[in-house]
């Protein structure tokens, strides 16, 4: 049996919209599960990178909180879930946003999903001292060394990029055996194998996702009983546009495996933002 769809709310917030906190008391006011943001560190002002969606990019990019801090207020001032989608694992230090990771996953009694991805950002990326050829790699080790951390008593570890020589830290997070690992990425055999390999579940990339999401779970459950995995612990978390018909769209990924849907909400004041949220909350009734 299909659990019930969780529905919550991604917001990029900046100190010129609503706080983060007083977003999340109201979207839990209206019986929300979660709250996720995004992250950029920074956007350097002269880039080679091409913004994905086109065009410039978005103001709010510039001034976005960042994700753990905030997400650690609106824990301890909510019961709601909180996320990230995405964070970039590329631009820490690996060793110390570990530790961030699990003591936010500790004081929040379990509540943190961590989406991650590479970033679009080459030039965001290169700023944190890594050559944005070597992204995937570098992201990859990072996370694996993360991981390390969360689970060992004594880690250690070894790649090409970072290392860690053999240490003991603490806390350790509180899920077992550490929080969700959520890669978001578009849908394709490439990504697909990478989620297998190291991934808890996927975040899709893209518009209108739930018109093609059907194949493409079963293309990535493919991959993960190719690494003998149980495609039934894949979780996916859909990051969905409002648009006018969300009840419905709702209503058809209730029919699908999937865990969660994150309705974007705007960087905006409380004029738009709390309307947003009152027919988000009526479409997911």
């Amino acid at each position: 049996m299909t659990p019930p769809l969780r529905v919550g709310i991604h917001y990029g917030g900046t100190e010129d919209s609503v706080p983060p906190v007083d977003l999340a008391r109201a979207a839990e006011e209206r019986g929300l599960d979660s709250i996720f943001v995004p992250e950029h560190s920074h956007i350097p002002s002269v880039r080679r990178t091409p913004f994905p969606g086109s065009g410039e990019v978005p103001e709010r990019y510039f001034g976005l909180w960042d994700p753990l801090v905030s997400l650690s207020f609106v824990a301890a001032s909510t019961g709601l879930t909180v996320g990230t989608c995405t964070a970039l694992p590329g631009g820490h230090d690996p060793i110390s946003y570990a530790k961030a990771v699990a003591t936010l996953d500790v004081l929040s009694g379990g509540r943190l999903v961590l989406g991650v991805g590479f970033g679009w950002n080459d030039d965001e990326f290169e700023d944190h001292g890594f050559d944005p050829h070597d992204k995937y790699a570098v992201v990859e080790e990072k996370i694996a060394l993360m991981k390390a951390l969360w689970t060992e008593d004594e880690a250690a570890y070894e790649g090409n990029h970072v290392r860690l020589s053999p240490s003991r830290v603490h806390p350790k997070p509180v899920q077992h055996p550490h929080p969700p690992v959520l890669l978001g990425c578009r849908a394709g055999r490439i990504g697909f194998r990478r989620i297998a390999r190291w991934a808890d579940g996927w975040i899709p990339m893209g518009h209108n996702v739930v018109d093609r999401i059907e194949d493409d779970l079963e293309l990535l459950a493919e991959e993960w009983e190719r690494v003998g995995r149980d495609p039934a612990d894949i979780r996916v978390t859909v990051l969905q546009a409002p648009r006018p018909d969300l009840a419905d769209v709702l209503d058809r990924f209730r029919g699908m495996p999937v865990e969660r849907v994150v309705v974007d909400v705007p960087t905006a004041g409380e004029d738009v933002v709390l309307p947003a949220l009152e027919e988000i909350a009526r479409a997911a009734q």
